[in-house]
């Protein structure tokens, strides 16, 4: 609940008319990581474009050598057609300046008028599948805020 509300406070000026679908939801979690696998083209009807990229020195402890990486988030917004702001946003989190996009664990920020049923699907996930500790929650609330700031200034 808190992350529903930490993204409605900051990137409601982002979505000012497209509720998220459950199929949009799908898509930007599951289906835009495996279209950037096969090295497929973009939805029909959808585009894609980088909003902001976040970076940041994180420093895993539990890596043998305590190695500290230049780590990532890139904040890219689906759009449909004709449309001039996003449906949905994607979190692409990457622990490796170096990792290709692909590789990175990818979180969909929906759209705050969405049905319940995907910020149910969007807090599960997250706290299933992403699963950052107190260090990285703190980087993605850092970002999500430079995210509202952009979005402030635009």
């Amino acid at each position: 609940m808190k992350l529903k509300l930490i993204i409605v406070l900051l990137l409601s000026p982002y979505f000012l008319f497209s509720q998220t679908t459950e199929e949009e939801y799908l898509y930007v979690t599951y289906g835009y990581k495996e279209q950037l696998l096969k090295g497929l083209d973009d939805k029909k009807g959808y585009a894609w474009k980088q909003i902001l990229e976040y970076k940041f020195v994180y420093d895993n402890e539990k890596l043998i050598g305590h190695k500290s990486s230049l780590s990532l988030f890139t904040f890219e917004g689906l759009y449909r057609s004709g449309e001039s702001h996003p449906c949905a946003i994607v979190s692409i989190f990457r622990k490796d300046e170096n990792m290709k996009k692909r590789d990175g664990i990818f979180i969909c920020l929906p759209h705050p008028k969405s049905d319940s049923g995907v910020y149910a699907k969007m807090e599960t996930y997250f706290k299933e599948k992403v699963g950052f500790n107190a260090v990285l929650q703190r980087y993605y609330i850092l970002a999500l805020s430079k995210l509202a700031v952009l979005n402030a200034q635009n």
